[in-house]
């Protein structure tokens, strides 16, 4: 008969709240592109190695896959800003080391060859015609000579 394990065995690391895909938006919303590194056309991946507090912060950084202009310095500024939940485990103090790597592309935007052309304003011109009398019509009067009559005109 196989011993089942219980959770209450094994010490649980640090989790960034809101998961793996909470934490690659949060760089991809801080990641500010060094000026160097854009000037050079410089793109790849910084593969940095940290360390967690029981707290939940990160003290400690090493950059394992060095890019340079200025991407590694991005990279270590961008995991300190990092925050992770560590569950409590026995009253111990335990510190947790994870691995990220963090990409670097540029965006390419590229230019349209040729601007749209602007459309034309077009203007409208209406006119009213109709017969006007001092005198009220009657009720039981068919005069063909009241009424509207419009015109509309488009000009480019």
């Amino acid at each position: 008969m196989a011993r089942q394990k219980s959770e209450n065995h094994f010490i649980k690391g640090a989790v960034y709240p809101g998961g793996q895909k909470a934490m690659l938006l949060f760089i991809q919303n801080n990641l500010q592109y060094p000026p160097e590194a854009i000037a050079a056309k410089v793109e790849g991946t910084v593969r940095i190695r940290f360390s967690i507090d029981h707290t939940g912060k990160v003290f400690k950084s090493l950059v394992i896959a060095s890019l340079g202009h200025g991407c590694d310095e991005e990279a270590i500024r961008l995991v300190h800003l990092l925050e992770f939940e560590v569950p409590k485990t026995y009253k111990l103090k335990v510190q947790h080391h994870r691995t990220l790597n963090i990409h670097f592309k540029l965006q390419v935007n590229p230019l349209p060859a040729e601007a749209p052309p602007l459309p034309t304003p077009l203007s409208i011109q209406y006119t009213i015609s109709g017969t006007t009398s001092s005198e009220s019509p009657t009720p039981n009067t068919n005069s063909s000579t009241q009424g509207y009559h419009y015109t509309i005109q488009l000009k480019p």
